[in-house]
């Protein structure tokens, strides 16, 4: 069984018209004959009665009907569900491309505040060594003034981890 099968004969339930049931579907009313052919022979039985200009479900296709709906409407939402996944996917790989210059910028931050209390930590050691005016609280006390003046809270934590 073909699931183009299980559509056109949804399709003629409701039509009770090969002509416009095949029109429905979008193909040539013989190809629709066809697969009702084809799906008969599976099922192994008629599933529609034919009379002249009248179309009328035979007792089997009674019987099968309802689960051909129920199969064809799982497959549209399995359709649905990929769709959602997929356009879901795309949007996390498209949200993640756009953190990659977030995350250049932060590295950028950080080096540059390494860079900066690195520089401010050896000036201060190059005054100790060479006047000795400056006690070592002072240094130490200047360098924690340093990292307080960094507001950490204003950078996003999941960056300040990754960049760790």
């Amino acid at each position: 069984m073909e699931m183009h099968q299980v559509r056109y004969f949804l399709a003629l339930c409701e039509e009770r018209n090969f002509t416009r049931a095949a029109k429905r579907c979008g193909v040539a009313q013989p190809s629709l004959t066809n697969a009702i052919k084809r799906l008969e022979q599976k099922l192994g039985g008629q599933l529609f009665h034919r009379g002249r200009g009248n179309i009328e479900l035979s007792e089997l296709g009674r019987v099968v009907k309802p689960y051909l709906k129920q199969l064809d409407q799982c497959a549209h939402e399995t359709k649905r569900k990929a769709t959602d996944f997929t356009s879901l996917n795309l949007e996390l790989k498209s949200h993640r491309a756009m953190e990659a210059p977030m995350r250049k910028s932060l590295y950028l931050v950080a080096i540059i505040a390494i860079a900066v209390l690195s520089l401010a930590f050896i000036g201060k050691s190059k005054i100790l060594s060479t006047e000795n005016s400056l006690p070592q609280s002072s240094v130490t006390s200047s360098i924690d003034d340093l990292q307080r003046s960094i507001d950490m809270k204003a950078l996003p934590v999941h960056e300040i981890k990754d960049a760790i």
